[in-house]
């Protein structure tokens, strides 16, 4: 299985780099995308992949799943491959290499609900400075709410300690009334002695 498992991903690699996927024999065990449903890949399995190899397979996968149109569900590879490509620091420290696998995730989009919106392969957008304006203005609005719920969270924390400050001096104003009313029953109250 894992010579197998090499194999493919070899596969996946090429088509990846070539962007195109072969009418070549040794690729038709791609068409089904079983492998994908039997063996998860770790992470150690990549650790000794470049970064250029890892960019092909995500690409080769992509393009295999969409091609192919792999019924995986959640066990699509395209998360975790993205997941770990994204680790990279070629690709952190680099705006022309994160344009280019977010365009090509926007232009070979994959009909699966599982796939990370993150990747760009079930968003909407057309263009990486598309998704990146949409994305900065939904973490603002993220903040403001965030913000504001802080706001309501410190508000409803001051209105309790008003509340049980507010109850604290009712009651010590409902005892000193109850010992004034004592003291008041106290007086009229008058002892006869029997001899």
């Amino acid at each position: 299985m894992k010579k197998l498992f090499n194999d493919l991903i070899k596969q996946l690699i090429e088509v990846g780099r070539s962007e195109t996927i072969p009418d070549n024999p040794k690729y038709s065990i791609l068409n089904d995308g079983w492998w994908q449903r039997r063996r998860y890949p770790k992470s150690e399995d990549f650790i000794n992949y470049s970064y250029e190899e890892l960019r092909s397979l995500f690409k080769g996968v992509v393009l295999c799943e969409k091609e192919f149109n792999w019924q995986v569900g959640s066990l699509t590879n395209t998360n975790w491959i993205f997941r770990n490509l994204i680790e990279r620091p070629e690709y952190s420290e680099n705006y022309d290499e994160r344009k280019e696998i977010y365009e090509f995730g926007f232009a070979n989009k994959i009909d699966n609900p599982y796939v990370s919106e993150d990747s760009g392969l079930s968003s909407g957008y057309w263009s990486y400075e598309e998704y990146l304006k949409v994305k900065s203005e939904t973490e603002i609005e993220d903040a403001k709410r965030s913000s504001r719920m802080r706001q309501i969270h410190l508000a409803s924390k001051e209105l309790a300690a008003v509340k049980k400050q507010f109850e604290a001096k009712a009651k010590e104003k409902r005892m000193r009334e109850r010992t004034e009313r004592k003291k008041e029953r106290d007086k009229s109250i008058s002892i006869i002695e029997y001899n």
